[in-house]
């Protein structure tokens, strides 16, 4: 989820943008109702009746970082594409074609089935997150009994990932916008009137050209999960078990409360919150970035403050609130949250800006290139080696400060056509479409404006971007979310790490409180968001048992969370 689009995910797959929808209009549907105690009456014969022609993948569809992912799995690995209509309501009018990717069980003739995974976004292409949990599965260690079961869970199950509609290659949501973005400056440190009304207009400006692409109103969670039974269906499966990551975890809930008696082996890792609105959730992870700042990287910087000489936690939070605003941008817009791994590198970027500060203080006239000259002789951090890392996070910060971004403008959810046009990207379209479709938002612009001066206030460092809000201008009927009850049984289970910065815990309480049946483990210590596999036999063991053989844990069970760093600058 992207620093400045809160809740929005960063997927590294866009496809290209043409007649495909067109053509596919031109494609007829008749059949049989899939299910008539949880479907309308329409028929659907000629989708479930579907044979997928698995073949070879095509690498650039892939990704060249998970290429050799490809080649390591080459005999079990095919794609396929799933056909289904673009309106469930009035399947007559179109058809999508729905990407999937497979690795198949290793002993097909102890198969338990297929899971099928959703990495999160909305509008994260989920193609290679098979490829990715097949690999970690198949190569993991049988000196240990985690690694084993993960074996087995690679020999017993099929793993199938899939490109949600709106993403992929065949039919990609690309919206048009017509004429350029205003100049925004960050939300959390440009709080001035033309700023705010700078990134409103934008806003509108962006749910205005989505509105104008009719594949828009048929983006969202309720098709997305029924074109997941589809694939349940066409697989043979007589029901689904699923592993779904961040907003994985809410579409895995709206098909379970689609199709109660499909539901398998079910996962949800890192929960939002399934009794509240999906667009209006997102403003708790201003709270839970500011807790990882407070509770854990500043501690830590305190716990190495022989390394790193930034003195106290409370100091160090006193000098971050005093730096220049560019600079403040420049380090937190780029912070991640997510990954606890990079917990020390967050450190290290501080220390960078402090020093960063304190030269350019001291050389107010210092161009960027005097500034690079002058960080070589700069002493950041009193150990030579933590130095060196600290001056090279200096340098890439003084790049940032050089680029000065629009911030409505990021290059990896936007492109510029031939005749210089923007056109917003599925990363942020389909992320913007099913954020609007499912359930709407609370409130107008000045009840947006509001929030965001109060999330401003109790979150300094990292809070106010829900100014800018698209669903307010987004006027299309949410979509009718069947109830919690039909689920309130089933016997899910969910993974949450105590610090998650993108769904934070207490979502994941509030959906763990709405299912008695379900169970979830807790991993402390630990801001991790994604989980399985955690590399920790007390997670991994637990998850597969479940996979395995059905069992549950208890309610409410704990984990150590792994060690989150060690010494900084090692």
């Amino acid at each position: 989820m992207a620093r400045n689009l809160p809740g929005f995910s960063r997927a590294r797959w866009a496809g290209l943008a043409g007649g495909a929808l067109v053509c596919g209009m031109l494609v007829a549907c008749g059949g049989t109702e899939v299910d008539a105690q949880h479907s309308p009456p329409y028929p659907l014969a000629e989708f479930t009746q579907q044979t997928l022609d698995w073949q070879a993948c095509a690498p650039e569809r892939i990704g060249q970082d998970q290429e050799a992912l490809l080649a390591a799995l080459p005999d079990r690995t095919r794609c396929a594409l799933l056909r289904v209509p673009l309106d469930y309501d009035h399947p007559a009018e179109g058809v999508l074609q729905i990407e999937l990717l497979r690795v198949a069980a290793a002993q097909p003739q102890s198969r338990l089935g297929a899971i099928v995974f959703n990495p999160g976004g909305p509008g994260e292409d989920g193609l290679a997150s098979a490829l990715v949990h097949g690999m970690q599965w198949a190569l993991a260690s049988p000196e240990d009994v985690s690694g084993t079961q993960l074996r087995e869970m690679s020999q017993r199950f099929d793993v199938i990932g899939f490109s949600p509609r709106g993403t992929g290659a065949n039919h990609p949501l690309i919206c048009d916008v017509p004429g350029t973005f205003e100049d925004q400056d960050s939300l959390t440190f440009d709080r001035s009137a033309e700023n705010l009304q700078r990134a409103q207009r934008n806003a509108q400006r962006m749910a205005r050209a989505c509105l104008d692409n009719p594949l828009s109103a048929h983006i969202h969670t309720e098709a997305t999960a029924r074109d997941m039974d589809l694939l349940r269906a066409v697989l043979g499966d007589a029901q689904l078990n699923y592993i779904g990551y961040s907003y994985g975890t809410w579409l895995g809930s709206w098909y379970a409360r689609l199709f109660p008696q499909r539901v398998g082996r079910m996962l949800l890792d890192s929960s939002l919150d399934v009794t509240q609105r999906l667009d209006d959730q997102f403003m708790l992870q201003d709270m839970a970035n500011q807790r990882i700042l407070d509770e854990i990287m500043l501690p830590f910087a305190e716990r190495h403050r022989d390394t790193l000489a930034l003195g106290s936690a409370s100091e160090l939070r006193a000098a971050l609130l005093a730096l220049p605003s560019s600079l403040k941008e420049a380090l937190f817009d780029d912070m991640d949250f997510m990954d606890s791994s990079l917990l020390e590198r967050a450190v290290l970027r501080m220390s960078a800006a402090l020093g960063l500060d304190a030269l350019m203080r001291s050389h107010p006239d210092a161009d960027n290139d005097a500034l690079l000259a002058l960080v070589d002789s700069h002493l950041f951090a009193p150990v030579p080696r933590v130095n060196v890392a600290v001056a090279r996070l200096a340098r890439e910060l003084i790049e940032a400060l050089a680029g000065d971004e629009n911030q409505a403008v990021k290059a990896d959810w936007i492109e510029t056509d031939a005749q210089g046009a923007l056109r917003l990207l599925p990363e942020f379209t389909v992320n913007m479409a099913v954020r609007c479709n499912d359930t709407g938002t609370a409130g107008d612009a000045a009840y947006w404006l509001g929030v965001s001066n109060d999330q401003v206030a109790r979150y300094p460092m990292v809070g106010g971007d829900t100014a800018s809000k698209p669903c307010v201008y987004w006027p299309v009927s949410s979509r009718t979310i069947p109830p919690l009850s039909t689920i309130a049984g089933l016997p899910i289970l969910m993974l949450q790490s105590r610090y998650d910065g993108a769904t934070p815990v207490e979502s994941a309480q509030a959906t763990l409180a709405a299912l008695p049946g379900a169970r979830m483990i807790l991993v402390e210590n630990e801001y991790q968001h994604g989980l399985f596999p955690y590399g920790t036999e007390c997670v991994d063991t637990q998850v597969a048992n479940y996979f395995l053989q059905g069992t549950l844990p208890p309610r409410n069970s704990s984990c150590a969370g792994k060690a989150l760093a060690g010494k900084a600058g090692a």
